[in-house]
């Protein structure tokens, strides 16, 4: 069987992908674990706990629904692709190095919501 090299474009996107697959496993499993750790810590029983997790995701989502848009027609008509690719996605590896290091459940949320847009966006 012959071995075909990859080409720059398609090492990149693997690469691309592992993040990107790192990051949904990380907020789907290991994110509303820690959450609720800090939430328990900080007194909130666990019908807060989740309604608050919930409001923070629809937040998130509704932040993209109106910075995607706006980020998309740059990209498109003024030419900044790769530079708007690259601040969201600093904006998003930021933010999620930010929530290992966040004390209370509050700045927790809120760095959470700040990293999922960067992701999305």
């Amino acid at each position: 069987m012959k071995k075909s090299k990859l080409t720059a474009l398609e090492r990149s996107w693997i690469l691309y992908d592992i993040g990107n697959s790192a990051f949904i496993l990380l907020v789907s499993t290991l994110i509303p674990i820690y959450f609720n750790s800090l939430a328990t810590a900080g007194g909130l029983n666990e019908s807060l706990y989740l309604s608050y997790w919930g409001y923070a995701g629809s937040v998130a989502t509704l932040l993209v629904a109106v910075i995607g848009p706006i980020c998309g027609t740059l990209a498109d008509h003024r030419g900044f692709k790769k530079p708007i690719f690259v601040a969201c996605m600093l904006f998003g590896v930021l933010g999620c190095a930010a929530m290992g290091v966040t004390a209370g459940w509050l700045a927790f949320l809120i760095v959470f919501v700040l990293a999922k847009v960067g992701y999305s966006s």
